[in-house]
């Protein structure tokens, strides 16, 4: 029998939790699997914005992968990524462990640009998503203190922007809180990168919600209580959320291997590193060459699930690897947690009852 190959899956997003799935149901005796995850629950960001507002529970929205590990016969490691060491195979983690591979593969998701500097010093942040709780409890904090009028501002208004802000407002407005939200975004259409109909439409809804939207600046949260403009103006605020754009974990720029300028990993269609074919990387952290402005979309990261769990398989046994092939358009649905949702797929807009109700079957469906 050929001896065993070392497989090592780094994080536990939505392309590694199906890779363990299908293992359970289709065991690989060639594969010693391992996955390593930041926490003992992983969440799910679709539902995220959901929780924030009170309509799921922890437990629907998250997790355990030890256990779904368990079903696939892997192990599971609980700690934080910190070095890859392509020479020597390695994965070393932040308390010093190293996790040696013969096959590496990266679903570690993204981190947000400027969230470990002097900007986002008094600001919640909500990535990695383990923060989730922490940023509930402020939101329930904030609704439950009574007194005037409650500010919240949001610096970074993509998807997640949007979404938060809007679960805010329905936190704060369940308690009958006055309150002030802010959506602070430096470009020029909420949400960001959206094509301007939809972004028409969503800030149609978010002036519908009270939201208040400042477009064209950029904001910085130095000091407790007040947020900083880069056009010399401030918003005074009770608590101010973090949510600019993606960019890649340091680990991958600092293992020598070949990432774009955010910093993400440069990959083939195959998910492969352009420099080194035993490490993969998917979903958020992953650039390929042949689709550089690819959106860093869940949306994405499901499709991929199956070319992974054929390709890793496949370079095991030293057979031929698929390559993927994005589809060209997604459908796109943002929670506004007042019981609607914000839909955007091909020529079709809504922001309707029955948008929320397939973004909730979807999701369900999904965990």
């Amino acid at each position: 029998m050929p001896p065993r190959t070392r497989l090592l899956l780094v994080g536990a997003g939505h392309v590694h939790l199906e890779f363990l799935r299908r293992l359970a149901l289709e065991p690989a005796p060639l594969l010693e699997t391992t996955i390593v995850s930041l926490e003992e629950r992983h969440f799910y960001s679709g539902m995220t914005p959901g929780y924030l507002a009170g309509q799921y529970t922890v437990d629907e929205i998250s997790v355990d992968v030890s256990a779904i590990a368990r079903r696939a016969g892997a192990t599971c490691v609980i700690g934080a990524a910190a070095r890859l060491d392509p020479a020597a195979r390695e994965v070393g983690l932040a308390d010093g462990r190293a996790l040696g591979y013969d096959l590496v593969s990266f679903n570690i998701g993204s981190l947000l640009v400027g969230g470990d500097q002097d900007d986002a010093a008094y600001a919640e942040r909500i990535k990695p998503l383990h923060r989730a709780p922490d940023l509930k409890r402020r939101l329930d904090g904030l609704a439950a203190a009574g007194g005037g009028l409650a500010r919240v501002v949001i610096l970074g208004a993509g998807a997640g922007g949007v979404e938060v802000a809007c679960a805010t407002a329905a936190v704060l407005d369940r308690a009958g809180r006055a309150r002030e939200i802010t959506l602070v975004e430096g470009g020029g259409g909420v949400p960001a990168g959206y094509s301007p109909r939809f972004q028409r439409r969503a800030r149609a809804a978010l002036d519908a919600l009270g939201v208040r939207v400042r477009l064209g600046v950029h904001g910085a949260a130095r000091r407790p209580g007040l947020v900083d403009l880069d056009d010399g103006g401030s918003l005074p605020c009770d608590l101010a959320v973090w949510l600019t754009g993606p960019r890649g974990a340091p680990l991958l720029a600092a293992s020598g291997l070949p990432v774009e300028p955010r910093g993400f990993l440069w990959t083939d269609d195959r998910f492969r590193s352009t420099a080194d074919p035993r490490v993969f990387a998917v979903g958020d952290c992953g650039t390929m060459v042949g689709h550089p402005v690819l959106a860093k979309s869940g949306v994405y990261a499901v499709r991929e699930a199956p070319i992974l769990w054929h390709n890793l398989r496949a370079a095991a046994r030293g057979h031929r690897l698929r390559r993927f092939r994005p589809q060209r358009d997604f459908l796109s649905i943002l929670n506004t947690c007042d019981g609607r949702a914000l839909l955007h797929y091909r020529g079709l807009l809504s922001w309707s009852r029955w948008a929320w109700r397939l973004k909730d079957r979807i999701d369900r469906s999904f965990m």
